[in-house]
């Protein structure tokens, strides 16, 4: 699992790189903008991200101190360590050099990347969800 520091490395890349984008053609802001929805998203999943690895930690713990019926919370935090995964493995995959592609591509890439954070974003509300109405339930 890739850790808060790492995470945020790699965002600070992407979101620099994001901001090179410098051009006063209609095409090149038109790129910057479908770059900025990406990580606008981007930045939404990552805060969710934060709460996945703290709930994973809370929820592993309790499994180990047998306080939780072991099944139902290991569930949930498969859920959790899936969604972490997707977040990763989407962050690994995009690319935010474009150079040599042309306009139409690079819009496409960026469409398709944000249905792709989009749907890593859902996920990770998710087991953020699902977690925490679990873990509301054992205190009361």
């Amino acid at each position: 699992m890739m850790n808060f520091k790492k995470k945020m490395r790699l965002f600070a890349v992407i979101c620099g790189s994001a901001f090179m984008i410098i051009s006063c053609a209609d095409t090149k802001k038109q790129e910057k903008e479908a770059m900025g929805e990406v990580i606008k998203i981007h930045d939404e999943a990552m805060a969710k991200s934060e709460q996945v690895v703290h709930n994973n930690i809370l929820l592993d713990s309790l499994i180990k101190t047998k306080a939780v019926d072991p099944v139902k919370a290991s569930a949930i935090t498969k859920a959790l360590s899936t969604a972490d995964k997707a977040m990763e493995d989407w962050m690994h995959q995009f690319e935010v050099e474009h150079e040599g592609k042309s306009h139409e591509q690079i819009m496409q890439y960026m469409a398709d990347q944000k249905k792709q954070i989009d749907q890593v974003n859902k996920q990770l509300s998710e087991a953020v969800n699902k977690s925490n109405q679990y873990l509301s339930s054992l205190k009361k």
